[in-house]
């Protein structure tokens, strides 16, 4: 077995002040690269708020005090760029944050006072909050996610245990006769394989963190492992082995001896490995005692933990990635035309509202753009601004790509300027982008890398909303819809072949420009389609959101090929056909949710374009089209003259139905005369 990237480490005292009472921490953990080219994984073991500085800062004298232990283990993502390096700006980005939070929180209180367990998981999930943010707001703007990890975590206050956990780590509770698994394997599973990792550290702007408090009792241990041990050992063997260990723990802690022989991380990463693991295998096991049986020893192997033992997978400090803080940017508002900006100048005010403000601006070679920023009122809200980073990360990503037809987007990437030619490297970037801005997606371009503002770079498009071509042309003719569902239907494609949802799908949110060209905006509810089983509902107008999204029902392409529906159905009355009050009622009170199909016949809508209208506006996800092409297909109005839905006779031959109707009247009443006569 490979050992030249191994660490492990026994006993391990992380008591920080002599007392009667003090708690032990017993750790014994060990990680290796195994079968693979390299450790993807990172593990940190740390007290926070070590005693010393509390001491200093407060003074304790004579009080009982416990530092915080934290446990933390991270599996870098193999398929996305930089995995190793993911793994480690997690553990350390989450120990950091979470290291200041608490320490505020202890000054700002009595020593004696207890920590109370909602706030602490509310510090917690604020620090792995961080940690996502380092992660999915990198100033690399790349079509793979270059930054994934899973995280499992343990902070442990006296006998207080809080848990928090995505991805497909684990996390045992183990006493002598039984173990369970706390925490649940992010992953969606088609038939019998393992299943495709739904949830992790970087993929989404928001995260599936699992979060539980508990208290450890005495005589139980707990485990945290990552996928390349558990899955290739049988549960009931891993099951055997810890329950041993527990057992063997146990008896070392009441007899005050820990036998330094214990390796029990080892051992079962060297079984995985035997059973023909081909991952990265990483193990820590930790108990705890009430009282100090075990005072630390030097000079034997074993390691004080007063502040740190990052054990993580690279031992170099060149870290090329920096923590990304939301809050290190300036907002652009108030400016007024003539403003200068990164070099450009601001030539109109386009709009002003309480969530943005977006500036018509001229480059020196007076080429337009449009600069968005946020307004003064987002300034102290972390979700809005963070889907705004998100949005422009998106909005680069997409622009990089081409799409069919399309030449390929050389961007310019604002992160390899040199100081000397970076505003005329910058600007023949744009140079060249301008030449290829066909597309169906509004394109967006990187900001200096020098500027220290909080916007989105994007083109200008002369042209209206489509809210605003509706409220002037609706109801409109059913080929002039399918033209204009077809030029939606085929950008929203480019962000689906991206693997993306946009999720907010509507009117306001599709510019026409002078020629008729469509241009689909406003990336900031998009969600990775792969990544993430769930998704919250978006923003704003919730009449064109899927019913799924008041409910656990899965999303996908159907989703936003609702909302498409929706948009063709305006197009062709001038209503739209649902309330949000009925969208949310059809899966919430299980009520039917009917197209109202009377309008699209009043407009002589053909019956197979209503059919397509049906199918795609259905309510169960199941009997919905899952391709946008098959809708657009069975959509054309062309389609009409193969319908098996064929015009009435009264349309088709108005006057053979008149005279027939004639014919028959004529009949009866001469029926009736021979009768009464």
């Amino acid at each position: 077995m490979q050992k030249d990237t191994t660490l492990n480490a026994q006993s391990i005292d992380t008591t920080s002040h002599d007392g009667a009472h003090e708690a032990l921490w017993w750790l014994d953990f060990y990680t290796t690269k195994g079968r693979k080219a390299e450790n993807q994984d990172s593990l940190l073991v740390t007290t926070c708020l070590p005693y010393r500085k509390i001491a200093e800062t407060i003074g304790i004298n004579n009080q009982h005090y416990h530092a915080p232990l934290l446990v933390l283990i991270a599996d870098g993502v193999s398929a996305c760029q930089f995995p190793k390096q993911a793994s480690r700006l997690v553990v350390n980005t989450v120990a950091h944050h979470l290291t200041l939070a608490l320490e505020n929180t202890l000054l700002d209180k009595t020593v004696s006072t207890s920590f109370d367990d909602h706030q602490i998981a509310s510090l917690i999930k604020i620090a792995v909050n961080k940690a996502n943010d380092a992660l999915y707001f990198p100033q690399v703007h790349q079509r793979v996610p270059p930054l994934l990890s899973t995280l499992s975590g343990l902070l442990c206050i006296g006998d207080r245990i809080h848990l928090f956990h995505t991805g497909d780590s684990r996390i045992y509770r183990i006493d002598s006769n039984s173990s369970t698994v706390l925490t649940k394997d992010h992953r969606i599973h088609r038939g019998l394989d393992k299943g495709a990792l739904s949830a992790a550290i970087g993929a989404d702007m928001y995260i599936e963190l699992q979060q539980s408090v508990f208290t450890l009792h005495q005589e139980e241990c707990l485990a945290l492992m990552t996928d390349g041990v558990y899955e290739s050992i049988n549960d009931a063997e891993l099951e055997f082995e810890l329950c041993t260990a527990a057992r063997a723990l146990g008896t070392s802690m009441e007899t005050s001896k820990l036998a330094a022989d214990i390796s029990i991380s080892q051992n079962l990463c060297e079984q995985a490995f035997n059973d023909g693991s081909h991952d990265n295998l990483t193990m820590i096991i930790l108990g705890i005692k009430a009282q100090l049986l075990h005072k630390k020893k030097t000079g034997d192997g074993d390691h004080t933990n007063d502040s740190s033992d990052n054990v993580n997978n690279d031992n170099g400090n060149n870290d090329p990635f920096a923590l990304h803080d939301i809050y290190r940017y300036q907002l652009l508002t108030g400016l007024d035309v003539g403003a200068r900006i990164d070099g450009f100048i601001v030539v109109e005010v386009i709009a002003r509202t309480a969530r943005s403000e977006v500036y018509l601006v001229e480059d020196e070679y007076k080429r337009t753009f449009v600069i968005k920023s946020p307004s003064l009122n987002t300034v102290a809200d972390g979700n809005y601004l963070r889907e705004f980073l998100k949005e422009r990360s998106i909005g680069l990503s997409l622009s990089k790509h081409k799409r069919a037809g399309e030449s390929a987007y050389n961007q310019a990437d604002p992160n390899t300027f040199t100081d000397t030619h970076s505003a005329s490297n910058y600007k023949a970037g744009l140079s060249k982008n301008l030449a290829h801005s066909v597309s169906g997606l509004l394109r967006y371009y990187p900001v200096p890398a020098s500027s220290h503002y909080l916007y989105h770079l994007t083109e200008y498009i002369e042209g209206e909303s489509l809210r605003a071509f509706i409220d002037r042309h609706a109801p409109c003719d059913v080929w002039q819809t399918y033209d204009l569902l077809t030029k939606i239907g085929m950008a929203v494609r480019v962000m689906h072949r991206h693997y993306l949802l946009h999720q907010d799908i509507k009117p306001e949110n599709i510019l026409i420009s002078a020629d008729g060209a469509i241009k689909l905006i406003d990336f900031g509810s998009a969600s990775s389609s792969i990544l993430k089983d769930s998704t919250r509902p978006p923003n704003g107008d919730l009449h064109y959101a899927a019913p799924e999204y008041y409910s656990d029902a899965p999303k996908g392409v159907h989703s936003d090929l609702f909302s498409i529906a929706v948009i063709g159905y305006e197009l062709l009355t001038g209503t739209r056909p649902f309330s949000s009050q009925a969208l949310m009622n059809a899966t919430q009170t299980n009520q039917t949710l009917i197209l109202p199909t009377e309008r699209l016949r009043k407009y002589r809508v053909p019956a197979a374009s209503q059919q397509a209208l049906l199918r795609a506006l259905h309510p169960n996800t199941q009997a919905r089209y899952q391709a946008i092409g098959e809708f657009l297909q069975d959509f054309n109005p062309d389609n009409a003259s193969n319908t098996s839905e064929p015009e009435p006779l009264i349309v088709r031959r108005p006057l053979l139905v008149w005279h027939s109707i004639c014919f028959i009247e004529f009949v009866l009443i001469l029926s009736l005369l021979a009768y009464f006569t």
